[in-house]
């Protein structure tokens, strides 16, 4: 009971409506100006592109080494049948 209130509770939060968007863009068109928003945009979309670039190089080098290694399915196995 309690799992499925805080479930709906936070899928509510994670919503964000025209008003809350005209809101913050709002703000930060008075914390930053007109001049400043275009170059603020670009280093948000960079810092994005090397967060997923780095994730995606981490998640690669993980399966890489799965499969450098063998399974522990097959050594369990292995050893069952010995």
């Amino acid at each position: 009971m309690l799992l499925d209130s805080t479930v709906a509770c936070v899928a509510t939060v994670a919503m964000i409506g025209h008003t809350e968007l005209i809101w913050i863009f709002a703000i930060l068109f008075l914390l930053f100006g007109a001049s400043k928003l275009p170059a603020l945009a670009r280093s948000v979309g960079k810092s994005m592109r090397e967060f997923k670039k780095a994730s995606k190089d981490i998640t690669d080098e993980i399966e890489s080494a799965e499969d450098d290694y063998p399974s522990n399915k097959a050594r369990g196995n292995e050893t069952l049948n010995d």
